[in-house]
């Protein structure tokens, strides 16, 4: 497809399985959502998605842009994924996009997984932006694994990250190169508490950038 977007918008049914699969893409010029001023230049956007219940899959997208400030999968607004739901993103490669997956604000409760898993970038910035509080509760996980790419950050946080519940940061296996892994711009820390549990293993990168704040007993960090 040319300069076309996949769109999802607000709550999506709940107990369902929606897959956008097997695309191949080249993007040249943004694309203007209906109802809204945004303009785009994504392969999915998200406008304040709500998961409930149910799985949203985006793999073995193959993508090609040939403008700037190009985001593979583009969130606006909140991402809320809550009742065992499940976002996937994966085997996906994106060229000459800015951000594999650019989000303001994540809550991830109540069994939940949010995942990029075994994706590509040529170049770009990061493979996951976020500028607003990222949340992971409730027995829920965040996967980032089996990803690569020639990338200045695997994770760029502008805010603050917060594991509770028994809930799982999953970083293995990812290739950034000289990059670095984790980076905030100053008051965007990880806090895990409540048993939550931090995995980075595995990755090549040049440093870390992880400010983790354990904040309360129960803890694990594992090896």
């Amino acid at each position: 497809m040319r300069s076309s977007v996949v769109a999802f918008r607000r709550a999506l049914p709940q107990r369902c399985d929606i897959a956008v699969t097997e695309v191949d893409a080249v993007q040249s010029s943004a694309v203007q959502l209906l109802d809204t001023t945004i303009n785009t230049l994504s392969v999915v956007v998200l406008r304040k998605v709500v998961l409930s219940a149910s799985t949203l899959l985006v793999s073995n997208v193959k993508a090609h842009s040939t403008k700037r400030d190009a985001f593979g999968l583009y969130s606006t607004g909140a991402l809320t994924l809550v009742d065992g739901s499940s976002l996937y993103a994966r085997y996906c490669s994106f060229d000459g996009y800015t951000h594999l997956f650019h989000v303001p604000m994540v809550s991830v409760s109540d069994h939940s997984v949010f995942a990029l898993l075994n994706n590509t970038m040529s170049s770009g910035t990061s493979l996951l932006f976020q500028n607003d509080e990222f949340s992971v509760s409730d027995h829920s996980v965040l996967r980032v694994v089996g990803n690569s790419g020639s990338v200045r950050y695997a994770i760029f946080a502008d805010d603050l990250w917060t594991v509770q519940g028994s809930s799982w940061l999953d970083w293995r296996d990812n290739d950034v190169g000289v990059g670095v892994f984790f980076h905030d711009t100053g008051s965007a820390f990880v806090s895990v508490g409540s048993s939550g549990v931090v995995t980075l293993t595995g990755c090549n990168m040049g440093s870390t950038g992880l400010s983790v704040s354990f904040a309360e007993m129960g803890w694990r960090r594992l090896p």
